[in-house]
């Protein structure tokens, strides 16, 4: 059982770019009558406190969330974002994507989760709940595989892993591959970090050194997938020469819909700037498969 709680990272920049396209890729779907199919492989708690002592031990949604408190902005997209993370902020909250999910669906969509860690899956039976929501303790890939295709035509998957072993970046393109084969209707979006490797030292070794340069190889292997389009959305909150760990992030996005890539270039334009670390922070919107 692997040990990652994303309650130590909740509400971080990586969470703020991954739960903006979410909520537009789910008014997307939205835009249609006909009722659709969420799938969610790694739940996670589904509400964390950020005044929990993993989120104090990190502080890292000081340099995520916290950073659009006061923002202003003019963008549609954003400011519903903001609305509904502010009311769980009130009680010291943020909402996971399972949660932010569950308050976008309609009474005909389905929501499917899935969580493998043990104490994980009690939080998220624990906080989320209700009509048309599936939740299963299995690991999200192999349930993704099982469970697919759904009934309904339509749907989102996302796809959000800790990656803490390095072959899970692999793991996501067989399983990409698996499931597009059976269900190439569905839109698919891919959480994944982008990394600066630390120094090695004498006697220690750094896990992250075999995990460099993983997101772009998963990236490449996916664009020789047959896709119908791939639509890579990074933002990063300073220049990988200038970071040690994560510097940033990225949205693979598979069967992106008609017109996200300018909705959400929209929204990075804006919210780059607000959660900057430096004068090298940068955001980038590209078509690796484009139909």
């Amino acid at each position: 059982m692997l040990s990652y709680r994303h309650s130590y990272h909740a509400g971080n920049h990586g969470d703020v770019l991954k739960h903006l396209c979410q909520m537009v890729l789910i008014e997307k779907l939205k835009s249609k009558e006909k009722g659709f199919c969420y799938f969610d492989t790694h739940s996670g708690a589904g509400i964390y406190q950020l005044d929990s002592a993993e989120s104090l031990k990190t502080n890292e949604f000081k340099q995520g969330i916290q950073r659009l408190d006061a923002a202003q902005v003019d963008n549609e997209d954003i400011n519903h974002y903001l609305q509904l993370v502010n009311a769980y902020q009130d009680f010291n909250q943020y909402p996971g994507s399972p949660e932010i999910a569950k308050s976008m669906l309609r009474p005909q969509d389905k929501m499917i989760l899935m969580e493998w860690h043990n104490q994980e899956i009690q939080n998220l039976k624990s906080n989320i709940g209700g009509k048309n929501i599936s939740i299963h303790h299995r690991d999200g890939y192999e349930g993704l595989k099982a469970l697919t295709p759904p009934v309904m035509q339509r749907g989102l998957v996302l796809i959000d892993p800790s990656y803490e072993l390095a072959s899970e970046y692999q793991q996501v393109v067989d399983t990409i591959a698996a499931t597009y084969k059976k269900w190439n209707s569905a839109i698919y979006a891919i959480w994944y970090p982008l990394i600066k490797n630390r120094r090695q030292t004498s006697d220690t070794f750094d896990s992250t050194a075999s995990k460099k340069g993983k997101s772009e190889t998963m990236l490449e292997t996916l664009s020789q997938q047959s896709l119908k389009n791939l639509l890579k959305v990074e933002l990063r909150v300073t220049d990988g020469d200038d970071a040690e760990g994560m510097y940033g992030s990225g949205m693979a996005i598979i069967n992106a819909p008609w017109q996200f890539d300018s909705r959400i270039s929209d929204c990075l334009e804006k919210v780059t700037p607000l959660l900057a670390q430096n004068d090298n922070s940068s955001y980038s919107v590209e078509w690796l498969i484009q139909d």
